[in-house]
């Protein structure tokens, strides 16, 4: 098949879900692209958390942190939605890199904001600005940006419970997290470019950018891009939802080498589990074209 039939394929698919879909995708040992509305902003949802992650790491290898250093868990940190730490006693004191895990594999908000706090928003986009990655913006931490999704003010402490309730309820308008422009925010050509420097071992360190696939591979989701991929099938990849969005992100290795993929979609037509199913029909349509 070729590029632009794949393409075609692509925005079918794309059309078919109701809403606005951004790919990006590229093999890298030949450089064939496949992109699609890739230049266009899209709120992140969790897939900030890998540019969090990327900066943790080049915090670590200038000396800034270490990632053994403990950060003790309290009550009042705790952040509602995906994850597991807001559900364990206060007081525990996991290593930052024990965090990065709790991120990376079951998208943990709690473990997210913790890191936040260690690295600041600031010194993320300025990592971005330094790879060429100036569209990634980062104006909210996780709890802020499921406050703004849900109508609540971020500036108060506390609120745990009343997020948690109202996020169950899809309360609220969205706020600025549903805005584009003033959303946590990235195109998908910066989250592919992100992966391909990864990937190629062309930031941080090798160690650095073997450690950072090793943790997204250990992700718990199997839908979007791993999806409808073939039985055994290895991807190293980050998601990202809240209503009526979805996004992943991430390193597929096909038996032909690997390539990257950056899926975004916002304005679905539904809110609902076929939403990832939409998604996986494009990741295959990628993955056959590259590993065909």
């Amino acid at each position: 098949m070729s590029i632009d039939t794949v393409a075609s394929e692509i925005e079918r698919l794309a059309d078919a879900t109701g809403g606005i879909v951004g790919l990006a995708a590229t093999q890298l040992a030949t450089g064939r692209h496949i992109g699609h509305r890739e230049d266009e902003l899209f709120p992140t949802a969790s897939v900030i958390k890998l540019p969090l992650l990327v900066t943790l790491y080049e915090d670590a290898i200038a000396g800034r942190i270490d990632l053994s250093e403990r950060v003790v868990y309290r009550e009042g940190t705790k952040v509602a939605g995906s994850g597991v730490l807001q559900y364990l006693d206060d007081g525990l004191d996991p290593t930052l890199r024990d965090l990065s895990v709790l991120m990376m594999s079951v998208s943990d908000n709690t473990a997210t904001d913790l890191l936040f706090d260690r690295v600041g928003k600031t010194r993320i986009e300025a990592t971005m600005d330094r790879l060429g990655l100036s569209s990634t913006r980062v104006p909210f931490d996780i709890r802020a940006m499921l406050m703004e999704l849900v109508d609540m003010d971020h500036s108060k402490p506390g609120g745990y419970d009343e997020l948690r309730t109202r996020l169950r309820q899809s309360a609220g308008g969205g706020g600025r997290s549903m805005i584009p422009d003033q959303a946590d925010r990235t195109t998908p050509a910066d989250m592919s470019r992100l992966l391909e420097l990864i990937e190629s071992r062309s930031i941080l360190d090798a160690d650095a950018c073997t450690a950072i696939i090793e943790l997204m591979k250990r992700s718990q989701s199997g839908t979007r891009i791993p999806g409808l991929l073939p039985k055994g099938t290895v991807v190293a990849h980050k998601t990202g939802s809240y209503r009526r969005l979805r996004n992943d992100v991430g390193i597929v290795y096909a038996p032909n080498g690997p390539y990257v993929i950056a899926l975004f979609a916002r304005e679905l037509a539904r809110d609902n589990v076929d939403d990832d199913g939409a998604l996986a029909r494009i990741s295959l349509a990628v993955y056959e074209e590259f590993a065909g």
